[in-house]
């Protein structure tokens, strides 16, 4: 058996979400292929891995994962693989997969949201903590509340570039975590952000791409102040802004990827090759993760 589990984007939010303010993510048309292989050692070197591995009472088995997207790229991967070996063994709910994964991702980095692998579970846009789309589960940590609802709406193109360097959510969390921390600023930041996601939600159901990048680029402007952005990750969103409708990095910052809502393509894509840098043109999808046998 075979499961296919697909990468998601953050259009809107990241961070924000860990404090309860609205996100939008969507699945994208890239997928991962996860297997479960005998093994004699059964050594696994990720954590998240070992963990899950655990939480099933499996040993002896590899894990085995293709994929052209890189680990580190913002794109969640560990909550990709996490549910992939959670689905390779198990038949799940939706909404059952998605609160196990995340609680195993959770006691492996210790904080976040779990935004990734309800993403992940349920395919295409998905809203947390907004007002709009059709409800889809609840789930709570620590007093943290997310409610998640489905937005039906057409796909997007997208152009996803990864930075060339890994991003740490665990760092890049607590980082930001510091700042919320320190008083109304940071919170104030935070509620902006809130706000812009849930202007882009009603861009996104009007299929206004036009304005989902201008929202975009507010989103990324807010998130720099927070120091979670890189000169590469800069250089990549200018020329996304030149190019596209708007550009922003998505999930942690740090590294990882940055999501453009091309206008040029075929400009984008050249400008964009000069840089040396991985680049998926793709589009959101409405698929979540899946089995098959092969």
């Amino acid at each position: 058996m075979v499961v296919y589990s697909p990468h998601k984007v953050i259009l809107f939010g990241e961070h924000a979400v860990v404090y309860g303010y609205p996100a939008l993510s969507a699945t994208v048309d890239l997928f991962a292929k996860i297997y479960l292989v005998p093994s004699r050692s059964g050594l696994q070197h990720t954590p998240f891995v070992q963990k899950t591995l655990a939480y099933l009472g499996l040993s002896n088995v590899y894990v085995k994962v293709e994929t052209n997207v890189p680990s580190g790229s913002g794109l969640g991967t560990s909550s990709v693989i996490i549910s992939g070996i959670l689905m390779s063994e198990r038949n799940y709910t939706k909404e059952q997969l998605a609160n196990e994964a995340f609680n195993i991702e959770y006691s492996t980095q210790g904080l976040g949201s779990p935004i990734d692998t309800t993403t992940i579970a349920a395919g295409g846009f998905v809203l947390t903590n907004g007002k709009e789309g059709i409800p889809l589960w609840k789930i709570e940590k620590n007093g943290i509340s997310w409610n998640f609802s489905s937005i039906p709406t057409r796909n997007m193109d997208l152009v996803i570039v990864y930075t060339g360097s890994k991003g740490s959510t665990r760092e890049q969390v607590a980082k930001v975590k510091k700042f919320y921390e320190r008083g109304s600023f940071a919170r104030d930041i935070m509620k902006r952000i809130g706000g812009i996601t849930e202007e882009g939600v009603g861009a996104i159901m009007r299929g206004d791409v036009g304005k989902v990048g201008e929202l975009m680029d507010e989103n990324h402007s807010e998130l720099k102040v927070f120091g979670i952005s890189t000169d590469q990750i800069e250089k990549i969103v200018s020329i996304g802004r030149e190019f596209g409708y708007g550009a922003k990095l998505t999930g942690a910052g740090g590294g990882g990827a940055v999501i453009i809502v091309p206008k040029d393509k075929e400009k984008l894509m050249d400008r964009l090759k000069r840089l040396n840098v991985i680049v998926f043109s793709t589009s959101t999808t409405s698929a979540g993760i899946f089995k098959r046998s092969e």
